[in-house]
């Protein structure tokens, strides 16, 4: 059939100049190695496959590769992840099967889950979805490296729930590759709820993210396209006309411009709808009825469907078909046919009758279902659910929609095959016999549909859907169903930060039967963790052994693992580190081989590590963790939160910029709330070492913002507060941050857990220091001190890690920490430790101070030296700044050789000056002193001295002197 004449004028780009600028740039950047992704977005007809349709002709001329996959607009109930398996199909088509899967890498066979001709998908619940998520996006990585590779996703706002999910985690998670992913969408069709515009919401955020709006055309622009359209100038008389109706949409232009010329028409349509038919109603009736049979299927249907959809014989068809083509309604694609435009396709649809539409749904349902091997490369199971459903035969729709939900599952498409068993229990009391047809309850139904929306992370619709099969179940007569619910939604209150999660497993493990179980074990595993994370070490202790028990005698190596994973962290946080690292090793060979405990063994064992100061093995462990995942293709996901997981340890050892980017890299890829905290609080730190306090700042507020959302676990608490302490130390706010210590600690300390609160006592000795030097000494500090050292004496109590209790002890040496040899042990203490390194240069200036204050120049000037070196080696600034002050407050120049100046042109002395800024600022005698270590007589010396140069009548007028004549900005060494 490509020897029909088609009837559409095709012009050039008309108005798009800057917008294929745009796109040549992008790509440019793609094909310099730096992955770029753009949205092209506008309303119905405004020209976004022209665009991107010259734009993919352009470079695949320059020697780019272009794949190109469509959505589907079947209400989100086409074939799962519709435009990313056409994109692969293309590859596919290209590459052939064994040199696809080889370049896919590990877990490649999850690929079939998209593309059938590859194999066989493994069936690995949940997880698969993220392999599966890896995979392809590793895939397009390595595609890419050969040479530039263009992806086209085209009408992203018919995308299913999975498309968008994918799509997300492709956009954060590709690197480094010359890889140019283009996606369009109708922007008129985002209506406030629709599912895409938080997704382009999230991704505008993203630097490797460019948006691209149509406008549109304007009145010159939409001469220019009639010119082209023509042939020749257009008459003026229907310029004006054309211009007014289109609204400057160029498929509306092209549209009119037939009608107007080609159609013969005196009058223009009057409606939109009207337009779009007026090339379909010249046609002969049986070309009108195949064409809307045609658009029940979507926008594409394959010859073989047709021609049993159709009824007709081959030559009746073919005549209609070639009708429709020639008139420019259908074009030929492949072994099947499209509409030209969308927009034609919809008018169709909608100008069907109520009992026209059922009857041709029903004929491609009947169709599908007789002859499956019509659609031997995609699964129909989805399609044919879709075309009962929009046939209104119940019956069918709900047999269906509970077979799709099934094939679904084998395509991790776990969100479209929630929403069909939703379908299913909508439609179950208009069914005969609902339990006979799907072979279980409506009970079992709805925990279906709740695991479904679990694994594809949709956690308020799983929480929702648990809520109303608890208000199903009867909890007496069915105490397992039940106590499986409860553990469910007690997992999920965990996942969302809600309270009564502890509360809801608890119950659980009541109901559930005592016998040895599968639910049994899962939920008594899940409890022991949430106990453990909740710091109730004495009860979760107790229920991993039961629950590993009962894992043990119905066959459940993982949750044995698990169970020695809870107990080993659950001893850490107790204090005793020997058996809580024996215990945690017990887990490793099944972790290992068991990809969902992977990433809890590796994550948890290098916390341990961490926690103990065993930085380097804590590196070593979770850099291990990291090569299993990404061995198991799952480095983007398991991967990414155990690398940065090696983050904190790194920090402390000092390799701050590999560091950083795994923070930077793990933040990109939007990891579990509780890990994102955790970098949050990493990067935070770092910021605020290297003197980037306002940054480090803000990311305390927001901390503080999320706290109030979610119900926070224990060791994210002492995260914000340790964080918000060490902020508002470096501002100079020493009161808010004894209280954000305090608060978090709380009453009880013999609760305390040495890893977390032995640092935090640290950040409290800071604070406390610093509010006994300003009040000058300990009065009515006394009770503060006493229950500052009696956390830290009780936490320390058989903690093999000795570095914090004696910066604590140096922090309230003498009058607020001037005590040099408290400084000098801590300093040593911390020399001989593996980490954390940033605190050498912190306990080196603190040993300067001490060491000014007490009168031992020489011995300041080599501490201070000695931290301005290791600042300087980490890059920490604020540490590096704080040296520079009190050098020059001391006047002990860390350069040898370099005096400092004694007179300035104001003809006051250096330091003479620094009193007078700090007369200026209002300051006291003793708190001058204070401020440039000397006695408050001598700093009235000075200010006596400072008043006779300046001829002023008192600190006042000195003051004023001082701003007028610019003295304040007179530099003092």
């Amino acid at each position: 059939m490509n020897d029909v004449p088609i009837h559409v004028a095709r012009t050039g780009l008309v108005g798009r100049e800057r917008q294929l600028a745009d796109l040549r740039e992008a790509y440019a950047t793609a094909r310099g190695g730096e992955p770029v992704i753009v949205l092209v977005g506008g309303e119905a007809g405004i020209g976004k496959t022209r665009l991107t349709e010259e734009f993919v002709a352009e470079v695949v001329a320059d020697g780019a590769r272009a794949v190109v996959g469509q959505s589907v607009p079947l209400d989100g109930e086409g074939p799962a992840f519709a435009p990313l398996v056409g994109a692969l199909r293309g590859l596919h088509a290209e590459f052939g099967a064994q040199q696809l899967l080889e370049l896919a890498g590990p877990g490649a066979d999850a690929l079939a889950g998209l593309v059938p001709e590859l194999g066989v998908a493994p069936a690995e619940g949940p997880e698969g979805r993220g392999r599966l998520y890896e995979v392809v996006t590793s895939l397009l990585e390595r595609v890419a490296a050969e040479r530039p590779l263009v992806v086209l996703l085209e009408d992203l706002q018919w995308a299913d729930s999975p498309t968008r999910d994918l799509l997300r985690f492709m956009v954060r998670g590709v690197r480094d590759s010359r890889l140019l992913i283009l996606a369009t969408y109708r922007s008129d069709e985002l209506h406030r709820g629709h599912p895409l515009r938080p997704l382009l919401a999230e991704l505008d955020r993203l630097r490797q993210v460019h948006r691209i709006e149509l406008p549109r055309l304007d009145p010159d622009e939409v001469v220019l396209q009639l010119r082209g359209l023509l042939g020749r100038p257009p008459e003026h008389a229907h310029v004006q006309r054309i211009i007014q109706r289109s609204e400057g949409i160029p498929f509306f232009v092209e549209e009119l411009a037939w009608v107007d010329v080609d159609g013969g028409c005196s009058e223009l349509p009057g409606s939109l709808r009207d337009l779009l038919l007026v090339r379909v109603e010249p046609l002969s009736e049986d070309t009108q009825r195949l064409l809307r049979l045609m658009s029940a299927a979507g926008n594409r249907v394959d010859h073989s469907v047709l021609e049993i959809v159709a009824e007709e014989h081959s030559g009746a068809l073919e005549a209609a078909l070639r009708e429709a083509v020639s008139a420019g309604v259908i074009v030929v694609d492949g072994d099947g046919y499209a509409f030209r435009h969308a927009l034609l396709r919809e008018a169709l649809h909608d100008d069907m009758l109520p009992g026209e539409h059922a009857r041709m749904h029903a004929r491609y349902a009947q169709a599908l279902e007789a002859h499956p091997e019509l659609m031997p490369s995609s699964p129909t199971a989805t399609e044919v659910a879709h075309h009962w459903y929009s046939a209104h035969d119940v019956e069918r729709a709900f047999a269906w929609s509970l077979t799709a939900a099934d094939e679904l599952v084998r395509s991790y498409a776990h969100a479209t095959a929630q929403q069909l068993l939703e379908r299913a229990l909508e439609l179950w009391d208009q069914v005969a016999e609902p339990e006979k047809v799907a072979g279980r309850d409506r009970l079992d139904v709805f925990i279906r549909a709740a695991t479904e929306a679990y694994a594809a992370g949709e956690f308020e619709r799983t929480l929702s859907l648990v809520k109303e099969a608890l208000r199903l179940v009867d909890r007496t007569a069915d105490p397992a169903r039940a106590g499986w619910l409860l553990a469910h939604q007690g997992s999920v209150k965990s996942r969302l930060g809600r309270p009564g999660a502890v509360e809801s497993l608890m119950e659980a493990r009541e109901l559930i039967p005592a016998e040895p179980s599968v639910q049994r074990a899962e939920a008594l595993d899940w409890l022991a963790t949430m106990l453990m994370l909740d710091w109730r070490f004495a009860e979760c202790l107790q229920v991993a052994d039961e629950a590993e028990q009962v894992a043990a005698a119905v066959g459940l190596e993982r949750i044995v693992a698990s169970a020695h994973v809870t107990r080993g962290t659950a001893w850490v946080h107790m204090g005793d580190a020997d058996k809580a690292l024996a215990e945690l090793r017990l887990a490793g060979p099944t972790a290992s081989a068991e990809p969902d405990h992977l990433h809890r063994y590796f994550v948890n064992l290098s916390d341990a590590y961490t926690l103990l100061g065993r930085y380097r093995e804590a590196v070593d462990v979770a850099t291990e963790g990291y090569e299993h995942a990404r061995k198991r293709g799952r480095k983007r996901t398991s991967g990414v939160v155990l690398a940065g997981n090696a983050a904190e340890p790194m920090l402390a050892l000092g390799d701050w910029e590999r560091a950083e980017r795994m923070i930077e890299r793990g933040l990109e890829l939007v990891p579990p709330p509780n890990h994102e905290r955790h970098m949050i609080g990493l990067k935070a730190w770092l910021e605020l070492w290297r003197g980037e306090v306002d940054a480090a700042a803000a990311a305390v507020e927001r901390l503080r913002a999320g706290m109030t959302r979610r119900v926070l676990l224990p060791q994210d608490s002492r995260l914000v507060a340790r964080l918000d302490a060490d902020v508002a130390l470096v501002q100079g706010d020493a009161e808010r941050a004894w209280t954000a210590v305090t608060t978090e600690v709380g009453g009880r300390i013999d609760a305390a857990v040495p890893g977390y609160d032995l640092p935090l006592a640290f950040a409290g000795a800071q604070a406390l220091g610093a509010r006994i030097r300003a009040a000058g000494g300990t009065a009515g500090l006394t009770g503060d001190i006493a229950w500052l050292r009696a956390l830290t004496e009780h936490t320390a109590s058989g903690w093999p890690v000795d570095l914090w209790p004696a910066l604590v002890d140096a922090e309230l040496a003498g009058l607020g920490g001037n005590d040099a040899a408290a400084w000098d042990h801590a300093l040593g203490v911390l020399e001989a430790a593996e980490g954390p390194v940033h605190l050498i240069p912190y306990a080196g200036y603190r040993l300067g101070r001490a060491l000014v204050e007490a009168g031992d120049r020489d011995g300041a000037l080599t501490a201070l030296r000695a931290a301005a070196a290791a600042a300087d080696a980490l890059g920490a600034g604020l540490f590096r700044g704080w040296v520079d002050e009190l050098s020059q407050r001391a006047h002990l120049p860390l350069v040898a050789g370099v005096p400092s100046p004694r007179v300035t042109p104001s003809g006051l002395t250096a330091r003479e000056h620094e009193v007078l800024r700090l007369v200026a600022q209002g300051r006291s005698n003793r708190e001058i002193g204070e401020a440039l270590f000397i006695s408050s007589k001598t700093a009235s010396v000075h200010v006596s001295n400072i008043l006779a140069k300046l001829g002023a009548s008192g600190r006042g007028e000195a003051a004023a002197i001082a701003h007028r004549d610019g003295l304040l900005d007179t530099a003092a060494s």
